[in-house]
């Protein structure tokens, strides 16, 4: 007999098992909070007498899985280009590659820093080894000095995880750096920057091709997987906020749905992908305490996006640049024509200026004039644009951005996802319904494979995608 599935969330993740259930018989409706499907991974674009696009910040699909590739194909169908990866980080008044390129940091960087983060690193490994220091791998800070030593730490991790995350990186856990760093050390980092492995040998952090919609926006893929479902006798609601989970002991009843005029639906299957914190909170009867509790205590990271329409044909050749100085505001910039040359008009661009923060504070508050010129006077400030550039600006927000990685944060998730995931009807998944920050290729699996999973019953290991040690960029 089919069964209803009824996922909460049009992300990747939701769509891609909407999409699979909806292929293997099931009957499945998405309810997306948004007016549009695709979380993070979505786009808007202005087509009016000029064609603009805009991602919320950059996104590429790469993938070493072939079969996953040819899916994501498939939903996209002649809408792609291959783009070359280029991102770099502003340091010293330059750009250097990063991911590390050998003859770059040479040319580059301070003689003297290098020979200082050599030295560095190696009384590091005397330290540790001999136990002369106690390192502990509990906080980000400390996994990173003892891999790379302490100036290396200060260049390249410290100061941008600190402006990034807006905490000190002691605070941060150390899964964070376990999952964003591939490489080992510092010897490994030479290693492979000197003689970089294949694209299937190495880290994603080193993987130079991927594809990218050459109409659209990344936004693209979400939007395919909405009409491919819907073709099918799928249904995809937009504008239909999750508002209360209702539950029958430890089975899920119903989800109230809606902005203006509620409504509720029943399935037979219920698939999470919204931020499982705001799972628990709907949930009525109301989750026990010691869940509401840590839904309460775990965190996340909002964006402000700042869209800088500009009166030239490019800013750099870069995907996206991290800009670390703490006296920017901005820390990444992304110019999406540099992803596909139909992202912007010809003879002009668009920047994407991403500032990280808490809602309610006075980034989150600012108008749109406010943040504009903090995001064009940074860019002046570096020197990557001059004054009277910007045509024009767009600005966008993200409250649940980035699940935030305190430490410590696995004593209060733990026991919420396994009271969760005893709800006998309900799975959740994906970066949100999981509260893992895993990549597009990664969302993209984990609902693939819990559709297969609930389609055949037979284990697919949904769960386990990307809690590897794998970097995320």
């Amino acid at each position: 007999m089919n069964k209803h599935v009824v996922i909460l969330g049009g992300g990747l993740a939701g769509l891609s098992c909407a999409y699979e259930l909806q292929k293997a018989g099931q009957r499945v409706t998405v309810i997306e909070r948004e007016s549009h499907v695709g979380g993070m991974a979505s786009s808007f674009v202005e087509d009016g007498d000029e064609y603009w696009t805009y991602d919320f910040g950059p996104h590429r699909f790469h993938t070493k899985d072939e079969n996953l590739m040819t899916h994501v194909q498939e939903i996209l169908g002649d809408n792609v280009v291959w783009a070359k990866r280029l991102s770099r980080i502003f340091l010293f008044g330059q750009l250097i590659e990063y991911p590390l390129v050998a003859g770059d940091v040479l040319k580059k960087m301070p003689k003297l820093m290098m020979v200082r983060a050599m030295l560095d690193y190696l009384w590091v490994r005397v330290q540790d080894r001999l136990r002369l220091r106690k390192f502990s791998d509990l906080d980000f800070e400390s996994w990173v000095v003892r891999r790379y030593g302490w100036t290396l730490y200060r260049i390249f991790f410290g100061e941008y995880t600190e402006k990034t995350w807006g905490m000190s990186p002691k605070l941060i856990s150390a899964t964070w750096a376990s999952q964003r760093i591939t490489l080992l050390n510092l010897w490994d980092t030479i290693k492979k920057t000197l003689r970089p492995p294949t694209t299937k040998e190495g880290p994603r952090t080193l993987v130079r091709e991927f594809i990218y919609p050459k109409f659209g926006g990344i936004g693209e893929l979400a939007r395919g997987y909405a009409r491919k479902i819907e073709a099918m006798g799928g249904t995809v609601l937009t504008n239909a906020p999750a508002i209360r989970v209702f539950r029958d002991g430890m089975r899920v009843t119903g989800v109230e749905y809606g902005k203006h005029q509620r409504e509720t639906i029943e399935g037979d299957t219920y698939v999470n992908t919204i931020p499982v914190t705001a799972l628990v909170k709907a949930l009525s009867p109301a989750a026990p305490a010691d869940a509401l509790a840590a839904a309460s205590a775990l965190k996340h990271l909002s964006i402000v996006f700042v869209y800088l329409k500009l009166n030239r044909e490019q800013v750099t050749a870069d995907n996206w640049v991290y800009l670390p100085e703490r006296r920017i505001t901005v820390h990444r910039i992304s110019e999406f024509k540099n992803f596909s040359q139909q992202c912007a008009p010809k003879g002009k661009t668009l920047v994407c200026c991403e500032i990280t923060c808490k809602r309610g504070d006075e980034i989150w508050r600012g108008s749109v004039a406010e943040l504009t010129a903090i995001a064009e006077h940074d860019l002046i400030t570096i020197g990557l644009i001059g004054k009277g550039e910007v045509l024009g600006s767009v600005v966008k927000k993200i409250p649940y951005a980035y699940p935030l990685y305190e430490v410590g944060y696995e004593r209060q998730l733990e026991p919420m996802m396994t009271w969760v995931r005893g709800l006998q009807n309900l799975h959740s998944t994906g970066r949100q319904g999981a509260f893992r920050y895993n990549n597009m290729d990664q969302s993209v699996e984990m609902g693939r494979k819990l559709a297969w999973e609930l389609a055949t019953g037979a284990a697919s290991g949904h769960g386990a995608v990307a809690t590897g040690k794998e970097y995320f960029g």
